[in-house]
């Protein structure tokens, strides 16, 4: 095995009878809490309401802020943590889904920081990896996806250069996360099955470009597919099922703590950087979605250039039980087997179904490979130019959905 460092700081509260006890941790922690939402359906299921009344029987002070947008924009990130600023606040509460707390996390940090713009800290800016600390932070997931919940990363976007990078320090890991799937119930299909691509590509992108050093770490992740890949069509069919939901959200949160890549050599990431290069390019997709969309397609280019053939075989075999015994065969037969499971939960789909129109392939590939690469390549599996991270588009177009 290889060496690593792991570090998880960040208490979690799992269940609707942990209430008082996360309120009493953010009494116990500051006076002023700054809580941030984003478009309003925390406070159409009464969330926020009970929150607040929770933290005015507990003697907190509190601000509340509204609006973050889905991909969180940087303008308003600084005018939440100016506004924070200005009221004083000593921590920072997020309720609502990935978005609403990559926005905390860069508050807290900005805030900390006494800094107005949070852009300049980004991947590929000038101030990147020079934060030094952040204001405590608590959270609420309303989602089950991007494990936000006790990450150090922030993910932001810039809409008028179609960007969108991250932020991370160990100390943007949340303090304190209440996990209640109860309030994930009023979710609508669409947004559960994001979330599940979202949870699968945590631990894909280790599993399938890593190495097999740690045995432990391949049986986690596995552990993590076989639970998505059982649950989210069966909660699909019953969206107020609140022990599904619980599974799923439970599973989000251990597929992005480390312990995935623990032990062996880790991944860059490569499809993230690819997708958060198409949702900064159109704001509206949900990054689960978009990455759901390019998994056929690059399990496929990495078969056809023979390229982790035996992890994706070992995929097939103890994720979707096929049967070949040659690695070749078994990987292609574990591709289409997950082709058809992405069919089944409305996942399977082009870029154009997207929003991605194929004249933007060049731009986003571009912007790629220069952010997240050395300007020439991307560091994926070989590393890929811009006009192979193109092909993967081509070919993620190619895609149909059911019936289409």
């Amino acid at each position: 095995m290889h060496s690593f460092a792991l570090h998880m700081s960040t208490r979690l509260l799992f269940g609707p009878e942990k209430e008082a006890d996360f309120i009493s941790s953010i009494a116990s922690t500051g006076a002023h809490v700054l809580v941030v939402i984003g478009g309003g359906s925390v406070e159409r299921i009464g969330l926020v309401d009970r929150v607040l009344k929770g933290l005015d029987a507990a003697g907190v002070q509190h601000t509340l802020f509204r609006g973050i947008e889905p991909n969180p924009v940087d303008s308003t990130i600084d005018r939440a943590a100016a506004e924070g600023k200005t009221a004083g606040v000593d921590s920072v509460l997020a309720i609502g889904g990935g978005s609403v707390m990559d926005a905390s996390k860069a508050i807290a940090a900005l805030i900390h920081e006494n800094e107005a713009h949070v852009w300049p800290f980004v991947t590929g800016q000038p101030k990147r990896g020079t934060m030094k600390g952040a204001l405590p932070i608590f959270t609420i997931p309303t989602t089950a996806a991007t494990a936000s919940e006790l990450t150090p990363h922030a993910v932001i976007s810039k809409p008028e250069e179609q960007g969108k990078c991250a932020i991370s320090y160990p100390f943007l890991q949340p303090l304190v996360s209440w996990l209640n799937p109860e309030f994930h119930t009023s979710l609508p299909a669409h947004v559960t099955a994001d979330g599940g691509a979202d949870i699968l590509s945590h631990v894909f992108e280790n599993y399938i470009l890593g190495d097999d050093a740690s045995p432990f770490a391949d049986r986690y992740s596995e552990g993590v597919m076989d639970t998505v890949i059982d649950v989210l069509p069966r909660l699909l069919k019953e969206l107020h099922n609140v022990a599904y939901r619980g599974k799923l959200q439970w599973v989000s949160a251990m597929a992005l703590n480390s312990i995935q890549v623990a032990g062996r050599q880790p991944s860059p990431f490569p499809l993230h950087a690819i997708e958060h290069s198409m949702s900064g390019y159109h704001p509206a997709l949900a990054h689960g979605r978009g990455l759901a969309t390019l998994f056929p397609a690059y399990f496929r280019m990495l078969l056809d250039r023979e390229e982790h053939v035996d992890r994706l075989a070992q995929f097939g075999r103890r994720v979707f039980w096929v049967t070949p015994q040659e690695d070749q065969a078994a990987a292609l037969a574990g591709i289409e087997a997950f082709e058809e499971w992405l069919r089944g939960v409305d996942l399977y789909q082009s870029m154009e179904d997207i929003g991605i129109p194929e004249e933007a392939f060049d731009s986003i590939a571009n912007y790629a490979v220069n952010v997240y690469g050395n300007g020439k390549t991307l560091p994926v599996s070989g590393p890929w130019t811009k006009e192979e991270v193109i092909e993967l588009f081509n070919r993620a177009n190619e895609q149909k959905r059911p019936n289409a």
